[in-house]
């Protein structure tokens, strides 16, 4: 049996915060690195360069001759991050910065500083030093879970019993030699272990309930919850986000995403979506107005195992001053969360108004009910319904903002990321969307349709002609083909048939090469006209 866990290093949180920010006062306190040739450079020149271990400014910060040699007496690993009370200066349209003074550790600087805002930024790092151990465990756990890929070959990996399963499965569909159904079996039964490998890894007790009924409606009882595990099936350019059925309210589900280059293919790519309680819900006081708790849920619904089931979440406040020293710091150990989590109530509007930009200031309610509830993990499905209704009614958002909040509010996985990402893809094409019969009709003239297909997890949203409501241009949506997230660009991308509006996109066919298609009913570019063109081995129209 062979498992390897592939997960993706994180990159260093991004923020919003302007310059102003950083220096609130005359001079700050940020972590620097000194350049790599410093000891050589500064011996020659009696001063030397140094950067920002924050990826916020990227400018070089001069080290004078007296921090030079300052550095030269006392420091041994001219590789490691230091402390520095930095100074900018404009020169021009340009920042200038320099060192004013330099620190080996957070504690030196508490022993040594002079200003007092450089002694409270410093006492509030020390302070959330001393907590961030305690929850880098659930940090990492969150990561390792959600990024993380089982990657194993068919006949490797299964315990007796659940192969056992697998086979009583496969005769009561016919066991086929190959097909969707081989597949999908297959596919649901590795997902199935696959959490339970997980919750004994973590110690788990687990009562695998298909043992004594193939029929149960709960697939395990993990720690005492009964669980029933659901899969999306990838295959080849198609990623599965869309989970084909939802709970009554009561189930509790855990999601796992399976992939593989083709049908029926022994390798298969496993990774675990999180769990999804409707439960954890009851008490928040915000509305879902399009992705509801009732309906098939997608990936967003989807959040923390660790917090599940193995960190009860006890909300820990501590009196924390929120600067840019703070920020910058927790940014760059990706532990923004954890900062948002041992917030005060009365800070935590603060930070939120120092991460979020104006035009997404309707998201600060939402998070601080979630906060207020200590419910920060469900608010990659709550963003995404923000993102979808702000859209549907037209509303531009600050799309670069809301990139950088994913993975700043709690742990975010990639496949919920770039899901977040698509839907803002929606957004961003509000003010290109013309009326494809009236080309001065703009967005702001047109009506809005949306509506949801059981194969995406994203809507397809159509602009509604002020002339004649039947004629819709679409301006996002989803390949019937692939499942991939299209969006519109200019009036090229549209339908050439009088009446249809749909988006088409180029698809590349193993037989037919580069052809266009549109969405699966399209008379012109659909599904069937598809089939035809297989069937005939030819591609019936050009342009």
């Amino acid at each position: 049996m062979a498992i390897h866990f592939q997960s993706k290093p994180l990159e260093q949180a991004r923020l919003n915060l302007s310059h102003d920010d950083l220096f609130e006062h005359q001079t700050n306190l940020f972590e620097i690195k000194l350049k790599d040739n410093f000891p050589s450079f500064a011996k020659d020149r009696g001063f030397g360069f140094a950067s920002f271990c924050s990826n916020l400014i990227t400018t070089d910060i001069f080290v004078p001759h007296k921090v030079t040699e300052h550095i030269f007496r006392t420091v041994i690993d001219f590789s490691s991050s230091l402390w520095a009370e930095i100074s900018c200066k404009k020169e021009g349209g340009n920042y200038k910065y320099r060192i004013e003074r330099l620190w080996k550790s957070i504690d030196d600087v508490l022993k040594d500083a002079k200003q007092p805002y450089i002694i409270q930024a410093a006492t509030s790092i020390k302070k959330f030093e001393t907590k961030y151990p305690s929850y880098k465990e659930k940090i990492d756990t969150d990561t390792n879970t959600q990024n993380g890929l089982c990657i194993f070959t068919y006949d490797e990996f299964l315990s007796p019993q659940k192969q056992q399963q697998l086979e009583a499965r496969l005769i009561r569909i016919g066991n086929p030699d190959k097909g969707w159904d081989l597949h999908n079996t297959i596919a649901y039964t590795y997902a199935e272990y696959f959490v339970e490998c997980w919750a004994k890894q973590h110690q788990l007790t687990v009562l695998d309930y298909n043992e004594t009924n193939q029929f149960a409606p709960q697939d395990y009882n993990i720690d005492g919850k009964d669980i029933d595990v659901k899969s999306v099936v990838g295959v080849g350019r198609r990623k599965g986000t869309q989970y084909s059925s939802f709970t009554d309210g009561n189930e509790v589900l855990i999601g796992v995403c399976t992939h593989t280059e083709k049908l029926n293919e022994d390798m298969i790519e496993l990774s675990i979506d999180g769990v999804f309680d409707p439960k954890n819900y009851q008490y928040i006081d915000l509305a879902l107005n399009y992705l509801k708790l009732n309906t098939s849920p997608n990936v967003c619904y989807f959040s923390s195992l660790y917090n599940y089931f193995l960190l009860p979440d006890i909300k820990e406040e501590m009196s924390l001053t929120m600067n840019a020293s703070l920020l910058l710091h927790a940014a760059r150990m990706n532990a923004v969360p954890i900062l948002i989590k041992l917030c005060t109530e009365s800070d935590i509007e603060d930070l939120l108004k120092r991460l979020i930009t104006e035009p997404n200031h309707q998201l600060i309610p939402i998070i601080i009910e979630l906060f207020s509830k200590n419910r920060t993990e469900l608010f990659p499905h709550y963003l995404a319904d923000y993102v979808i209704q702000q859209t549907v009614q037209k509303q531009i958002l600050d799309t670069a903002n809301i990139e950088q909040l994913l993975g700043l509010i709690t742990t975010i996985s990639q496949r919920q990321q770039r899901f977040i990402r698509d839907l803002l893809q929606a957004n961003n094409t509000l003010e290109k969307v013309r009326c494809h019969w009236h080309p001065q009709e703009t967005i702001a003239d047109m009506g809005l349709d949306i509506y949801y297909s059981d194969t995406s997890s994203v809507p397809t949203v159509r602009a509604v002609c002020s002339c004649n409501p039947r004629l819709k241009t679409t301006f996002f949506t989803y390949s019937w083909k692939t499942n991939e997230t299209l969006c519109y660009e200019s009036d090229n991308d549209i339908c050439d048939l009088n009446t249809c509006g749909c988006l088409l996109h180029e698809y590349q066919d193993y037989n037919l090469g580069r052809i266009k298609l549109g969405k699966s009913t399209c008379l012109k570019y659909g599904k069937h006209c598809y089939e035809t063109w297989l069937k005939t081995h030819s591609y019936t129209f050009s342009g």
